[in-house]
């Protein structure tokens, strides 16, 4: 590919730079000395709407190779010269803030478009009009601040408070959208909200404001001299991502943007006669505002972007109409993010082009460096460059001819005219501060000792070039689980370093799902790594330290002894020559290391190779030795082995680590039929038999398998659901109800308000009118944030009325219902009893792998309800209403029909998860209780009023947020049943003011489901409209399809596998609702619900629940705001 640079020679715009020079007078000095230079270069052939009659004439179009500044070889490519440009940036200033506009409001503060007064831009506009309108802001005097249109409406609306912004100027239905969410955060708030400068009225005349056009071509005029500004009054504000929370608005001076137009990261394109290709950054960005405005601006060289598509949406970049439109410019240089580069190195085609540019400069992130080694081998000129918003662009955009054939790209030269502080750290790195000096300023300043920047970025130096430098990491390496959870590795350390056999201990754990440490044994303590019993001795010996560590832990943080590797004599840890560990590289010495140990824990078929077994595979021996395990693993906790393991502390993790340790001490026994017994462990051991007991006799059955068993699983269950009932029924009929008149206050006991349901619930009983009190019962915190907080977090969260948490009728109380008094104090327990007139309880425990009998401590609680109603002096009227499930019935036969609204006496429709069978106990519970209650099965709650929220850990978001990443979206047959929180919440409250008594049970399903196909299609059009994408790279396809895409990436997951694709750890779960959509095909089932899930009867709730009666079904509205919502949570990712 030819590359073809700018020849004609103009008047340099920072030549009559000084201390005064702002901006926008390079704007109108460009305007008046430079009018011909080119600032947009975009492909003549894709201007669509916006060519006119007259261009298909060959009218006077400012195409390059027609005019001065173009050459031959570039018919087809459009140029906005610098007068265009400036002048698009004056009729912006007319329109933004008329001449004769005043600059105070009535109240004397600044008014919208008062001199220095902020004006935001949120606007999903093509460049040039975006840059336009940025431009033209500031030429009028004001402040412009370009925002995301990706940030939430609470970011924008603290950006906007921050600034003091009461002006937004918008473009596009999701940015009105968004700026309605906004005001929601902002009440009280003046704010108004313009679209901004149309794009015709900014370019009138696209493309043909050439030197040879008439003088009154149209009503154009300049807009008046600045009153002059201050070198140190703000330009623009930019901000930050906000990836650590809310993001930062950041001031940018007229001083620091000038400054900015000296750095070589923008003066390169000049000094190398580049034509920079930038259509792929976004305006609003710091790294767009220098390369699609600054750049243009001062080098005089313009700037390639897509073609305006207005007044359609702009074009979206992806990895082929980028390379598409790097040819169709002639660009000769490249700026672009690391996602590009790293697809483009798999292809050929774009290999071909990139290797023709003189730079290809990535930002904004690390590129993996075998994807830059491959394209640098290709013959590809890469380059980083670093910056950030804080701190502006200190390095060269171009690459050096001799670093380019060493092929040193993945290296970092710094300007000269930036001051830079190297920090040493103790393993031969550096932290980068940038401090103030004559030639650049820093927009933040954070030190405490000089005027500057801490980056808190780790680099380090070439072995032989003194001026170049690469980023290896951050000051604060905190590890950061696949989880998502932040672990501190530093106190953790300092106090297992405190152990007498301890010399030093480096944590590790990044992107894995629980972290490990690696111990340094002090001098004459060293342990032969190949000696098992040497190394599980030293283990048990630094035991306690460990320990100690765990007890100031987060549980997601807990060390276990799996997860310690001790150091091999000949291998001990590296540092410096002061004596400092340098942890780094100590940990990648022992990555194989750690990598193996990964692997045996997360593997079952290695798993606890080195754990004894007990003596004898009977009884009291496994009962015993599992017993020990388990105390071990629970740090030494007391542990009884009739009571379940979960309800002792134990969790997943837990339970993965006493599964392995069975699976090892099975696999080193000595017995056979021990050693044969290890493929039939399942995965759940732990969960279905969750008390030592249980566990040891289901350990030995798999050892000692029995020659037949005359019960089947079914029959089991049933028996086990029933024992339950008759344990924790006994006595319910002997209890009278106490026959008091009923009460004219309604009292409500509530339990269990912090999460969605409950967070609805509460807050529509605190909005209505008849309820007088209510005391919201939940658990004791296990963290610091108290009940108060833990709700308003929960009511933020889901854009929930927190001002309602202020009402002098709500009551916070904490206690454990399974306690004896409900964990109360007696006076409250008394008041409660003597004024509460409705229990709603909701409180109840969330974990679908668990048994029944995991569940216990939630039945228990709910009998103490129970009774405590029974006792109430309103117990004769009281309402018990009860949030149960329609998993209650997860084993309904589907050809009797739709499960009906009444109560079940036979348990085996019960049987299956220990949720479901748990939620069905309590059901007859109640129906042994003589109260009046109400068993409330409620289905899928879906995401609602007012802002979609829908928990992103729940099965439908997370295969949305899978399909994105394998690039279709699943199909099935069938219809949904899927019910808007606000919608549930509102029809339980119409049951509890029923004006007769309610039924037993009721089934709270949407009554008017809608199809499976129809949901998806919703999801689909919402996806590509809040997402951008393009609508032919997210297909439809089966279940089936869509679930072995799933399962091809995870055969070999890497980490990032695991975050964009989550349904890969719930593939048991997908591959059930695949195998049953395939069945309802087969059996040609359009009209029954999908995922083989079961229907039910909603004629008794819609008498008696007027919000069901009335209940609209889902809509595109409704998939939409779970797509924003799940947006706003930086939850979904991007198409792969």
């Amino acid at each position: 590919m030819t590359q073809i640079h700018t020849k004609t020679v103009f008047d340099d715009p920072l030549a009559r730079d000084g201390d005064n020079t702002i901006l926008p007078d390079i704007l109108d000095f460009n305007l008046a000395h430079n009018p011909d230079a080119p600032f947009f270069y975009f492909a003549r052939s894709e201007l669509g709407d916006t060519q006119s009659e007259e261009d298909e004439e060959g009218g006077d179009v400012a195409l390059a190779g027609e005019n001065e500044q173009g050459e031959k070889g570039d018919e087809g490519i459009a140029v906005i010269t610098q007068r265009e440009f400036a002048r698009a940036a004056h009729r912006v200033a007319h329109i933004v803030r008329p001449v004769q506009a005043d600059s105070t409001d009535a109240d004397g503060k600044p008014a919208a478009d008062a001199d220095g007064a902020v004006v935001a831009v949120i606007a999903n506009a093509d460049t040039i009009h975006y840059q336009a309108v940025v431009m033209g802001i500031a030429r009028a005097g004001l402040v412009p601040f370009p925002i995301s249109p990706r940030n939430s409406a609470a970011a924008v609306g603290h950006l906007l408070r921050k600034t003091n912004c009461h002006c937004v100027l918008v473009l596009g239905q999701s940015t009105h959208a968004l700026l309605a969410d906004v005001a929601t955060h902002l009440p009280g708030y003046e704010l108004s909200v313009e679209e901004i400068p149309p794009f015709d009225a900014v370019f009138p005349d696209l493309a043909h404001e050439s030197v040879r056009e008439a003088a009154a071509d149209d009503a154009f005029s300049l807009y008046p001299p600045l009153t002059r500004r201050a070198s140190t009054d703000v330009l623009l504000y930019l901000h930050s991502s906000g990836s650590t929370g809310f993001p930062k608005p950041i001031p940018q001076t007229q001083r620091v943007m000038i400054e900015w137009c000296h750095d070589p990261a923008v003066t390169d394109v000049g000094t190398h006669d580049l034509r920079l290709a930038a259509m792929a950054l976004p305006p609003f960005h710091t790294i767009g505002v220098f390369s699609q405005l600054l750049s243009p601006l001062v080098n005089l060289a313009g700037t390639c972007v897509f073609p305006p598509q207005a007044p359609h949406a702009p074009i979206i970049p992806n990895t082929d109409n980028v390379i598409a439109h790097i040819r169709a410019t002639r660009a000769s240089a490249l700026l672009i993010v690391p996602t590009f580069l790293e697809v483009w190195a798999h292809e050929p085609k774009a290999v071909e082009v990139l290797r023709e540019l003189e730079v290809v400069a990535f930002t904004g992130g690390p590129l993996v460096p075998s994807k830059g080694d491959a394209l640098f081998r290709a013959g590809v000129k890469l380059h980083p460059v670093y910056g950030a918003t804080e701190f502006g662009p200190p390095t060269f955009l171009a690459m050096r001819a001799q670093d380019v054939r060493d092929g040193d790209w993945n290296w970092i030269r710094f300007s000269p005219r930036v001051h830079l502080r190297w920090v040493p750290m103790d393993d031969g790195t550096f932290e980068l501060d940038v401090l103030n000096s004559e030639t650049h300023s820093v927009s933040v300043e954070n030190l405490s000792d000089a005027k500057g920047y801490t980056t808190n970025d780790i680099f380090e130096k070439h072995p032989t070039k003194d001026d170049l430098f690469r980023i290896v990491g951050r000051l604060d390496d905190v590890l950061i689980l696949a989880s998502g959870e932040k672990t501190v590795p530093a106190p953790m350390e300092d106090v297992i370093r405190a152990h007498p056999l301890v010399k030093s201990a480096v944590m590790f754990g990044r992107q894995r799902n629980q972290v490990g440490i690696l111990i340094e044994p002090r001098e004459g303590h060293e342990v032969d790594s190949s000696d098992l019993g040497a190394l599980a001795r030293f283990r048990n010996a630094i035991w306690p330290a460990v320990e100690e560590a765990n007890a100031d832990a987060p549980a997601f943080s807990r060390i276990f002894k799996e997860m310690i590797i001790v150091t091999r004599p000949d291998k001990p840890m590296l540092r410096s020559p002061k004596g400092t560990l340098m942890r780094k590289a100590t940990l990648n010495i022992y990555e194989q290391e750690i990598d193996d140990l990964y692997e045996i824990v997360e593997s079952s078929e290695t798993a606890g190779l080195s754990v004894e077994p007990p003596q004898r595979w009977e009884g009291a021996d496994v009962e015993a030795w599992l017993l020990k395990h388990a105390i071990d693993i629970q740090d030494g906790a007391h542990i009884s082995p009739d009571t379940d393991l979960f309800e002792q502390g134990f969790d997943s993790l837990s339970a993965t680590f006493l599964r392995n340790r069975i699976i090892g001490a099975l696999r080193s026994s000595s017995d056979e039929s021990a050693s044969e017994a290890v493929a039939r462990v399942a995965q759940n051991i732990v969960f279905s038999h969750p008390t030592i007991v249980e566990l040891a006799q289901k350990v030995i059955q798999i050892v000692h398998p029995p020659s037949h068993s005359g019960v089947s699983a079914q029959e089991e269950g049933r028996q086990r659901i029933e024992n339950m009932i008759k344990k924790y029924s006994s006595g319910l009929g002997n209890l009278a109800v106490q026959a008091e008149p009923p009460s004219a206050d309604t009292v409500v006991l509530l339990t269990g308000t912090t999460g969605a349901l409950g967070s609805h619930v509460l807050e529509s009983l605190l909005k209505d009118d008849t309820v007088t009190r209510v005391y919201a019962y939940n658990r004791p915190a296990s963290g610091r944030a108290g009940i108060a907080d833990r709700q308003n977090a929960s009511f933020v969260d889901r854009g929930l009325d927190v001002e309602v948490l202020s009402s002098p009728k709500l009551v916070y109380i904490e206690g454990d219902a399974a306690a004896a008094n409900l964990g109360l104090a007696p006076e409250l327990y008394q008041e409660l009893r003597e004024s509460t007139t409705v229990i709603i309880h909701n409180a109840w425990r969330v974990d679908f792998n668990l048994a029944l009998s995991s569940f216990e401590s939630n039945i228990r609680g709910t009998r103490n309800l129970i009774d405590f109603a029974l006792s109430a002096s309103h117990a004769s009227s009281l309402r018990f209403l009860f949030t149960s499930s329609i998993s209650s019935a997860q084993s309904w036969d589907r050809t009797k029909g739709p499960y009906p609204e009444e109560v079940q006496l036979d348990a085996q429709y019960a049987v299956g998860a220990g949720y479901g069978e748990g939620k069905y106990v309590v059901e007859r519970l109640l129906a042994l209780s003589g109260l009046q209650a109400s068993s409330l099965r409620i289905g899928q709650i879906s995401g609602g009023y007012p802002n979609g929220a829908w928990a992103t850990t729940d099965w439908v978001p997370i295969f949305v947020k899978s399909s994105l990443a394998v690039g279709c979206l699943p199909s099935a047959i069938g219809v949904v049943s899927w019910i808007p929180a606000q919608a549930v919440a509102q029809t339980i409250l119409d049951v509890m003011s029923a004006e007769v008594r309610p039924p037993l049970a009721l089934n709270i399903v949407h009554p008017r489901p809608v199809s499976w196909q129809f949901v998806i299609a919703s999801l689909h059009s919402a996806l590509v409209a809040e997402m951008e994408l393009d609508p032919g790279a997210l297909n439809i396809a089966p279940f089936e399809e869509w679930l072995s895409l799933v399962q091809k990436r995870a055969l070999d997951p890497t980490q990032d596998d695991l975050e964009k694709i989550p349904a890969i750890k719930l593939l048991e779960f997908f591959g059930e609702i695949s195998r049953a959509d395939a069945n309802m095909r087969l059996a040609g089932e359009e009209d029954c619900e999908s995922c083989g899930l079961k229907e039910f009867s909603t004629t008794q709730v819609q008498i008696v629940s007027s919000t069901m009666g009335l209940l609209d079904p889902l809509g595109p509205t409704d998939v939409h705001s779970w797509v924003k919502y799940w947006l706003s949570k930086g939850f979904l990712g991007t198409l792969n």
